[in-house]
């Protein structure tokens, strides 16, 4: 009997994608056995144990006429070894390919990411056609072009249904692990940043990352990617927009680049004694100043993709996080002086 899989179900997308999916149909997430389950945690989903890397259970658990999202990936802006990621990013998503393409699956959606675009100086980007891991900077980035490549390639060969889909720096509720943004709007509201540098990047809400995935699935063109991208956000702005939301005017001083990667080695440090995820590093600097300028116009047009304000996305997660981890916002917050500060949108915060 065919399945709806998701694998990652556990991330931040993942759990949002099976949220959405299971108001229609039944799905079955992938999960590690040591996972932790609490973003699953009183949804009606089947979960099966396995992991992406082993291949003979990946051929054994998808079957003919199965729709496949797969989002299973190690994401790291710390340069881990190449191995590491590789064996997650590259073989996990060979195996998932192959096995759909010899099992006879319906389809595959594959979340890659706008990090395997070539960030060209002064030029809108859009989705890649060529893919040259001598263009990108770090591990991540060329890990998950490889297997991105590997999509287009070994789908197009075999004639099977495959689309890809580029979210940019995700942002929004339902952000159990705490990712490396969620830590930052941690970090800005608690005012744990000491200080902001030059830079920023292009932020979309999850929920609008799903919404583009489920489009992708109804709508998109087999063979095609699609850019999941909201706008760009300096990290001034962004500390201006967290400020309004709790009612606060002053920013922290601005610091140089050349600075920040002096004091590299005690930001590490730091990070690993509060035992927080790390956000500012070498990968995550060249992030801020590199292009991202992201052109989304194809997914609009072809998914009917229109992802909310900034704003809106930064208030559900301070309201998010205050709802279901409250101790991680500092009991300095003032709660009472939260509020929005974009157009009103309907917010789905639970």
């Amino acid at each position: 009997m065919s399945k709806i899989i998701v694998t990652g179900a556990t991330g931040h997308i993942g759990n949002v994608l099976v949220r959405e999916l299971i108001k229609t149909q039944k799905v079955t997430v992938l999960v590690l056995p040591t996972e932790n389950l609490e973003p699953l945690d009183k949804l009606d989903v089947n979960i099966v144990l396995g992991n992406v890397t082993d291949r003979e259970f990946i051929f054994n658990f998808i079957e003919k006429d199965d729709v496949v999202y797969h989002l299973a990936g190690l994401i790291d802006i710390e340069d881990a070894p190449f191995e590491a990621v590789a064996k997650v990013n590259i073989e996990g998503t060979k195996n998932i390919v192959d096995a759909c393409i010899k099992n006879g699956a319906k389809k595959l959606i594959y979340t890659s990411s706008v990090h395997v675009i070539d960030p060209v100086k002064n030029e809108k980007l859009v989705e890649p056609t060529v893919f040259d891991e001598n263009k990108v900077v770090g591990n991540y980035a060329k890990s998950k072009l490889i297997a991105t490549r590997y999509v287009f390639e070994e789908c197009r060969k075999h004639n099977f249904d495959a689309i890809v889909v580029y979210p940019s720096g995700v942002i929004g509720p339902y952000d159990f692990r705490v990712s490396q943004l969620g830590q930052v709007v941690l970090d800005v509201v608690n005012k744990k940043l000491p200080a902001y540098i030059e830079g920023g990047y292009d932020f979309v809400d999850v929920r609008d990352v799903v919404f583009g995935i489920i489009q992708a699935n109804k709508k998109g063109r087999s063979g095609e990617g699609y850019l999941l991208t909201g706008r760009y956000v300096s990290l001034k702005e962004l500390m201006q927009i967290l400020n309004k939301i709790v009612g606060r005017k002053h920013l922290p001083p601005k610091l140089a680049h050349w600075f920040v990667h002096l004091m590299m080695p005690f930001v590490n440090l730091h990070y690993k004694v509060q035992k927080k995820k790390q956000i500012f590093t070498k990968y995550s600097l060249y992030t801020l100043l590199a292009n991202a300028n992201f052109d989304n116009s194809k997914a609009k047009k072809e998914l009917d993709y229109n992802p909310r304000m900034v704003e809106d996305s930064l208030y559900d997660t301070i309201m998010w996080f205050l709802q279901n981890k409250p101790f991680l916002i500092s009991k300095k917050v003032k709660i009472s002086a939260i509020k929005k500060v974009g157009k009103p949108v309907y917010v789905t915060v639970k």
